[in-house]
């Protein structure tokens, strides 16, 4: 027998038993001589059970292929996929043997879901019910997926079968984001969606995931300039406010619309370390004024316009601390106790239904959006936080900062309890942020070098 042509198709097939003595490859189709019959080497070839002489040919996984009795006639092949039994078939073999290529990688990874597609993959990707529930996304990651794969990753792969998607999609995918951020962002997603399809059995190839955004003739980004050796985690002291510039603020606040109330709201941010959607929600009942401590068990977020509470970041629920004077000097254990005997008698006459120790005007929760631009933008300018133009360094995010290295470096605690009352995915984190790598390199090269 001939071998088959150097240009047709081939699967690799190779079995890894050895041929039965006596049994051989079928002969050729009468009016083909001089040319094997089909690529499918490494098949092994038997009679048939259904009572002719006509050969087939065994594949790996359990694939079957009945070769045409003669010419003109098409060629078979079955299979069992996901507990059902399918087929294909083809007049030409050349044709037939291509498409079983797809269904060996199908059988070979376990991955039936491969025929569908990306429409399929992305819904797998959103659908809560994948994860467990204690690793199940929270409101607001769950939407901005949502909207990463509605905008982003829908147009490209929508109608493609999942088998078919190539490196080539996932790129399209990352680039059509318009910034460098939003390309992250994008990228991010994809690394999670192939994940996910992988573990479905939607994907096999871990390699789509490895795109970057790419600014195909768009402005590259302004350049961070990074210090070296250290971690991109790194929180420079230019950063952070002083105890002086958190006064500032305070003095700002309190001669807006809210008085005190806002001051003292920045004050707490500053010394207890509760981020902005944690201190919209703290009520009466987590504030121990006795032991001042502060039970940090919700948070409030914005999700397409919509106020939610739900469990802190990370839905790591924790316990901190805040002084009795701040190192400014002000009274925050004594004002914070008169706030909240105020918030009592608010929520009696319904004026605070929730309790809130920071409500808005109407005596509901904060938007944060509203927060920013009726209350901080002018207490930012008047401060010296922000210029005219409203260009500053500090954000209201910078007074978790300053309880961070207020507790690690005026009150000399260990950054393991900075890092279980901030909150901090673990000590490490804290460690990066705030203590950093390269303080003191030049004094300890310049003792060496005596």
């Amino acid at each position: 027998m001939t071998q088959a042509a150097s240009g047709r198709t081939k699967i690799p097939t190779k079995s890894p038993q050895a041929a039965r003595a006596g049994v051989g490859r079928p002969p050729g189709n009468k009016g083909h001589a001089g040319r094997s019959p089909r690529p499918f080497v490494g098949g092994i070839s038997r009679a048939a059970t259904r009572g002719d002489d006509r050969p087939v040919i065994e594949l790996e996984f359990g694939i079957t292929v009945y070769p045409a009795r003669q010419a003109g006639d098409r060629w078979r092949a079955v299979w069992y996929e996901n507990g059902q039994r399918q087929q294909c078939e083809s007049v030409k073999e050349g044709r037939l043997a291509a498409e079983l290529e797809k269904v060996t990688e199908r059988l070979e990874a376990d991955a039936p879901n491969m025929k569908g597609t990306g429409a399929e993959l992305i819904a797998h990707y959103l659908d809560p019910d994948r994860l467990p529930v204690e690793r199940r996304w929270s409101r607001k990651h769950a939407h901005t997926q949502r909207r990463l794969c509605e905008r982003f990753a829908a147009p490209v792969i929508d109608a493609v079968t999942c088998q078919d998607i190539k490196t080539l999609h996932t790129q399209q995918i990352v680039n059509a984001a318009p910034t460098a951020g939003e390309g992250a962002r994008a990228a991010g997603m994809i690394s999670a969606l192939v994940t996910a399809g992988i573990e479905g059995g939607y994907l096999t190839n871990p390699r789509l995931a490895k795109v970057h955004w790419q600014a195909a003739g768009r402005p590259l980004p302004a350049a961070q300039v990074t210090v070296a050796g250290e971690s991109a985690l790194w929180v420079d002291p230019a950063e952070i406010p002083a105890d002086y510039d958190i006064g500032k603020l305070g003095q700002a606040l309190a001669a807006g619309r809210h008085g005190n109330r806002d001051e003292l709201m920045a004050n707490t941010a500053a010394y207890s370390g509760l981020r902005w959607g944690e201190l919209a929600a703290l009520v009466i009942g987590q504030v121990d004024t006795a032991a001042r401590v502060i039970a940090v068990d919700r948070k409030v977020i914005e999700v397409a316009g919509h106020l939610y509470t739900e469990a802190p970041k990370g839905r790591k629920n924790r316990k901190t601390i805040y002084p009795r004077v701040t190192p400014d000097g002000y009274p925050l254990a004594e004002r914070l106790a008169a706030r909240i005997e105020q918030a009592r008698a608010e929520q009696a006459a319904g004026a605070n239904p929730l309790g809130l120790i920071f409500p808005s005007p109407q005596g509901k929760l904060w938007r944060s959006s509203n927060f920013n631009r009726n209350v901080l933008k002018r207490a930012f300018l008047a401060a010296g936080w922000r210029d005219t133009a409203s260009n500053g360094t500090w954000t209201w995010h910078s007074l978790r900062h300053v309880f961070c290295t207020t507790a690690l470096f005026a009150w000399k605690l260990d950054a393991t309890d900075v890092s279980c009352m901030a909150g901090h995915a673990n000590v490490r984190t804290t460690l990066l942020m705030y203590v950093g790598t390269t303080a003191g390199v030049l004094d300890r090269a310049r003792q060496a070098t005596e």
